[in-house]
């Protein structure tokens, strides 16, 4: 009889865990933003001076992250004049969350490629991509962004969702 309370005890305890951690893992998740992509876009846009960038394409997308715009549900690109800047803004609405990871995968690839092309001679350049990018996954939403005022942007981006 003893045993059998002590085991009823022990099941107890186990599911009081079991039931901590599926809240603990369930409230982790960045919730989904019903805000309207066009209403992020321009929070977002507003928030910095894009002069000196160019709004992209959807080959420009898909060159400079092998990402297909019509995967998502919104993208904006804005990208340098040139290649000798590394200003970028990069603003995605994703289809369904399970996307994160292979944007994030992308994003990172061209963080990298770029901070080695400006390795050792745009020290400015690899500055702003060094100390001054951003990337923010918020649910549905992804923001990169290489910009002296990224923190601006990012704070625009996180009020508009």
């Amino acid at each position: 009889m003893k045993q059998k309370t002590i085991l009823l005890e022990l099941l107890r305890w186990l599911c009081a865990g079991l039931a901590v951690v599926f809240l603990v893992v369930s409230f982790r998740q960045e919730p989904v933003s019903s805000a309207a992509f066009e209403d992020v876009a321009s929070a977002v846009t507003a928030s910095i001076d894009l002069s000196a960038l160019q709004e992209g394409s959807v080959q420009m997308v898909k060159r400079l992250y092998g990402l297909n715009p019509s995967d998502f549900d919104g993208c904006l690109l804005y990208y340098p004049q040139t290649n000798m800047e590394a200003e970028e803004l990069l603003l995605l609405k994703l289809r369904d969350t399970s996307q994160q990871e292979a944007v994030r995968a992308a994003v990172e690839a061209r963080l990298e490629t770029q901070k080695t092309s400006f390795d050792g001679y745009g020290l400015e350049q690899y500055d702003l991509l060094t100390n001054h990018s951003i990337l923010d996954i918020r649910g549905n939403y992804v923001l990169f962004v290489v910009h002296k005022d990224a923190a601006a942007v990012q704070q625009a981006f996180r009020g508009a969702l």
